[in-house]
């Protein structure tokens, strides 16, 4: 008995750590299931998912380190989607490093991504171009990509080539943006307009108005979702410089219609250019204006301050032209000083980025430590149940060898107690024939006649004939008995003796004074249980 607590104890031992870990693998799965739940909450409901993951925020604390790296990068999510420029890329950096070595192609393709973005809004372009490029060669590598992840990374590699005026790279990505989009179907009039502002750049007039036309069929059957307004607006200002006035009214039309609060930013500028290639320079030099006061970027201001030069030159208000001449050279002179501020910041970021890689290698070192730390403990632990498990195995083979030697020991009394039941059933037996074979056909004669009427039973007549039938068909009552299970009632036993000596029905009726029914129900349930045994030999 000893024996036995102790092996429920160590299998017990063993078993918790194991639903232990279970439990902890389940909490996880759901814990990174609705990381990936509010990731793509972002698309659709940005306040929501924010929220959401606020409330993830004490869980993650506990997660293992995958889900917290899971956790960070989609907080480098949000603050993306809220435009929030970080002040350093070390965040977006130690995630990347970490999924460079543990995380999947999804997680590296978002993770590259996000730190193309931190280097994007630093202005470290080279290093921003290089991360997307990454992103996007995770993407083709993975299954099962994330699709607007890359989808986002070409656009952004289209948007800097066209900053760095590399305009062949930047068709050559907007056409793999076209591809990606007709193939996942999503956001597919925004990549159109993206090849044709390519074309524009490349001064090829017949493919910038192509893929203008194949973008306004495609948000047309997507019927105008608002995310295009933007797009419109601007596929208006190309309309109005190439003269297609009939789809200028059809743009123009849609846009009016919109309140004035989701009308796009560039709206005003759009509306301005139409104007001025329609010659009407007021109202063009109004909506220039407009746009100026409101726009807060230097490019935007440029753009305006080039149409109001224009607008004021061509009504021969030289006055004014003059003025915005000078509004529009001392734009470009910021414009030339912002650029060359970049090139400074690149120039610096030279040197922070040999101090990253410094970051990135202690990174890699500190992962090194905790996977040898990992392997080290896992070894150990192993090391440990093997232990138990021998030592379990010795318990379990010695309790075996005492089960094995008491059944031994009780197969050798049942045999011994089957060996006096078949001598004392044969001495039994003996003296049932040796009492019963005078007179064994008399009983049976006296029976025979007791069913025609001729003579009367008694109740020790029973018994003679039970000896009679020992002594004519030894080993038939056992027979009975086993077959019934000794569930045997006394009338069913006489009417299976009656049946073996040969009666039929109304004769055993006659002799055992019952219904002629009850006999025939006692007969079928002996017919059903003692069919064969009843065959007369």
């Amino acid at each position: 008995m000893h024996g036995k607590d102790g092996t429920l104890y160590l299998l017990l031992v063993c078993l918790l750590p194991f639903l232990y870990a279970c439990s902890n693998d389940k909490k996880e799965q759901l814990l990174s299931e609705s990381i990936e739940q509010t990731w793509q909450q972002c698309e659709t409901a940005l306040p929501e998912a924010l929220a959401r993951a606020e409330r993830l925020s004490d869980s993650v604390q506990t997660a293992p380190k995958y889900i917290r790296q899971k956790y960070d990068l989609l907080t480098i999510r949000l603050r993306d989607k809220h435009d929030i420029i970080p002040s350093s890329p070390d965040s977006a950096l130690q995630t990347a490093s970490y999924f460079a070595s543990h995380g999947d192609n999804v997680d590296k393709e978002r993770a590259y991504y996000y730190l193309g973005s931190t280097y994007r809004d630093l202005k470290d372009y080279p290093r921003a171009v290089n991360h997307f490029l990454k992103a996007v060669d995770e993407a083709r590598q993975s299954k099962d990509a994330d699709t607007l992840i890359w989808q986002n990374a070409l656009a952004q590699l289209r948007n800097l080539y066209m900053l760095q005026l590399n305009f062949e790279e930047e068709l050559n990505v907007a056409l793999q943006s076209v591809e990606l989009a007709e193939q996942s179907g999503k956001n597919l009039g925004w990549y159109l307009m993206d090849a044709a502002s390519a074309y524009k750049h490349m001064h090829d007039t017949l493919h910038c108005l192509q893929y203008c036309d194949l973008s306004f069929q495609a948000i047309r059957r997507e019927h105008f979702p608002g995310k295009y307004n933007g797009i419109l607006a601007y596929m208006l200002a190309i309309y109005s410089k190439y003269s297609h006035f009939d789809k200028v009214d059809t743009l123009l039309q849609h846009l009016m219609r919109l309140p004035e609060n989701q009308r796009p930013q560039n709206y005003e500028l759009s509306l301005a250019m139409c104007h001025e290639k329609a010659n009407s320079l007021d109202s063009a030099i109004l909506h220039y204006r407009t746009y100026y006061n409101k726009e807060k970027t230097i490019t935007g201001r440029y753009e305006a301050s080039a149409g109001l030069q224009r607008c004021y030159r061509r009504k021969g208000a030289l006055e004014q032209a003059t003025e915005w001449g000078c509004c529009l050279y001392d734009t470009n002179d910021s414009i030339i000083h912002q650029r060359a501020f970049e090139e400074i910041q690149r120039a610096r970021d030279t040197y922070v980025y040999y101090r990253n890689k410094e970051k990135e290698q202690a990174i890699i070192q500190r992962d090194e430590r905790i996977i040898f730390i990992s392997v080290t403990s896992c070894l150990a632990l192993l090391s440990i149940a093997l232990g138990l498990l021998l030592l379990y195995n010795y318990r379990r083979k010695k309790f075996m060898e005492e089960i094995i030697g008491r059944d031994r020991l009780l197969m050798e009394q049942s045999k011994e107690l089957k060996q006096r039941k078949k001598i004392n059933r044969e001495l039994t037996q003996m003296a049932l024939m040796n009492n019963a074979a005078g007179n064994a056909e008399n009983v049976i004669a006296h029976f025979r006649k007791a069913a025609v009427g001729q003579e009367r039973l008694e109740e020790d007549s029973w018994k003679d004939l039970m000896n009679a039938i020992e002594t004519l068909y030894p080993g038939f009552l056992e027979a009975v008995q086993e077959r019934l299970h000794g569930k045997l009632r006394e009338p069913l036993l006489r009417t299976i003796c009656l049946l073996k000596i040969g009666m039929k029905p109304a004769e055993i009726a006659q002799v055992m004074d019952a219904a002629k029914q009850t006999v025939w129900n006692r007969i079928q349930r002996a017919e059903e249980t003692c069919g064969d045994l009843l065959t007369v030999s």
